[in-house]
């Protein structure tokens, strides 16, 4: 009775994981507790009509059972999950692969742990002084409830543990899969499976009419099945691994690049800015000269100040100040950075203080400093813009021995969420992938001079406040 139910514990087991390892991946149609109770059920009863009842008058062979299976799988994810075919067929194809292998293991393990339970039963009753057939038959009743028992939660901790591995290892799930992606996934299950159904050819043959079991005839199998199962598993959780490393380097390589260009196009615009600030400079003084000279031969002609010629040259001289810089931090990349931003924000009614002084003692290239105030004023300005009433920035520098921090601080509004993986904000713009990248390269600068940003939220109020400080370390250079 109890070998007869342990197909049926497996059914429940696969019915369960592969709801939960399906929802570590896909976003639901419902509700997840409405399709965590409905899958399981739908799934389980599925299984067994399809490999007990119909089974039972026509034969299902290894290979039709496991297309039966992805197939069961494919239909589920279809019913209860949003369509995402790539991924439902990675999910698919690792899950049965998994599942087929562990039966393997557990099957070994079965063996070798019903021998040594049976050798320990004899034992036990040859102890015994009292024995009956109702009590031996009572004895062996229990022994397979246990040895079932048993087996059920070893196959349920195995293919749980496989799964959750390959969970935790595709860290990327919002990646969306190519099918030359897909196919290098799902290559190592498809080879995983093949050997499966040769398994099964090879455990049980018939020779002279007699079944034979391959570990009877060659005990050694016991050992190297179980260990070609686990290669296999690992050898499916290995290609997870390698295909998220790839997945991670070309980002980097995307990032890297777009920084890199981020530089080129920073350097090219500040020479074509300091040409114009040069020329402006020498302007405002001409201009400067002649509103004074002015301003003297009319006093010479008429003879007398005007007030109305005073507010009209006052008004000039206004003008003309403006052609110069508020900001002198001290570097001219970065004055013509914040000088930007700084008209920006005025533009957007945002309160713009600085308190920024390059650090020119420092091997730091003021390039990467440019890239991470170029960032991160413009993600505070976009993050200002969202803020209703009063809103403001306040970018702040400071030395510290080998040390240089800049910290930047805006009003903003709305529930900043942090991603998993990274610990970085994450955009909630519809191009989120090219938006986040602001943040990111200001990390990359930051890293490239042994350094790291901090980001502390707060809120008091009805005042939210963001602030980042980015550390960089750059040796001082001794004249």
């Amino acid at each position: 009775m109890f070998e007869m139910l342990f197909p049926v514990f497996m059914y429940f087991i696969d019915s369960i994981l592969s709801v939960i390892y399906t929802w570590s991946f896909q976003e639901g149609r419902y509700r997840k507790k409405i399709v965590f109770v409905v899958w399981s059920i739908v799934c389980f009863f599925i299984q067994i009509a399809i490999f007990e009842m119909l089974n039972s008058r026509f034969s299902v062979n290894e290979v039709a059972g496991i297309i039966l299976n992805i197939c069961i799988l494919l239909f589920m994810q279809f019913l209860f999950f949003k369509k995402d075919i790539q991924k439902q067929l990675f999910i698919a194809f690792s899950f049965v692969a998994g599942k087929e292998m562990v039966k393997y293991i557990v099957s070994v393990f079965s063996i070798a742990f019903t021998g040594l339970w049976n050798k320990t039963f004899d034992i036990i009753l040859a102890k015994s002084e009292s024995n009956t057939l109702d009590k031996l038959y009572s004895w062996e009743d229990i022994s397979l409830a246990v040895i079932v028992i048993i087996c059920v939660l070893f196959y349920a901790f195995l293919l749980s543990v496989y799964l959750l591995l390959i969970s935790k290892k595709f860290v990327r799930k919002d990646y969306l899969l190519q099918t030359h992606e897909n196919v290098f996934l799902i290559l190592p299950c498809i080879a995983t499976l093949c050997i499966s159904i040769t398994i099964k050819m090879m455990i049980i043959s018939v020779e002279n009419g007699m079944t034979v079991i391959v570990y009877d005839s060659v005990p050694t199998t016991k050992f190297w099945i179980p260990v070609i199962c686990v290669l296999l598993l690992f050898t499916i959780i290995a290609s997870v691994i390698l295909f998220q490393k790839l997945v991670q380097y070309n980002e980097e390589a995307v990032k890297r690049a777009i920084l890199e260009n981020q530089v080129r196009q920073m350097q090219k615009e500040i020479e074509e800015i300091q040409d114009i600030y040069t020329d402006m400079r020498g302007l405002r003084h001409d201009m400067r000269s002649h509103l004074s000279n002015i301003s003297l031969y009319v006093k010479t002609i008429i003879g007398t100040d005007s007030e109305e010629l005073k507010s009209y040259i006052g008004k000039m001289e206004e003008t003309v100040s403006r052609l110069d810089f508020i900001y002198q931090t001290g570097n001219p990349i970065t004055d013509i950075i914040i000088h930007q931003k700084s008209q920006e924000a005025q533009k957007k009614k945002i309160q713009f203080d600085v308190d920024f002084i390059f650090p020119s003692k420092q091997k730091i290239d003021a390039y990467d400093v440019g890239v991470v105030l170029d960032n991160a004023l413009e993600n505070a300005i976009e993050a200002c813009c969202e803020v209703e009433g009063e809103k403001s920035i306040y970018l702040h520098a400071f030395v510290k021995g080998n040390l240089f921090f800049i910290e930047i601080e805006n009003s903003y509004s709305g529930k900043v969420v942090f991603d998993v993986e990274t610990r970085l904000p994450v955009s909630h713009k519809k191009d989120a992938k090219l938006h986040g990248l602001g943040i990111s390269n200001i990390q990359r600068c930051a890293k490239k001079y042994m350094g790291d940003i901090d980001i502390v939220l707060s809120d008091t109020g009805n005042k939210k406040r963001f602030n980042l400080t980015i550390m960089m370390y750059g040796k001082i250079s001794h004249p």
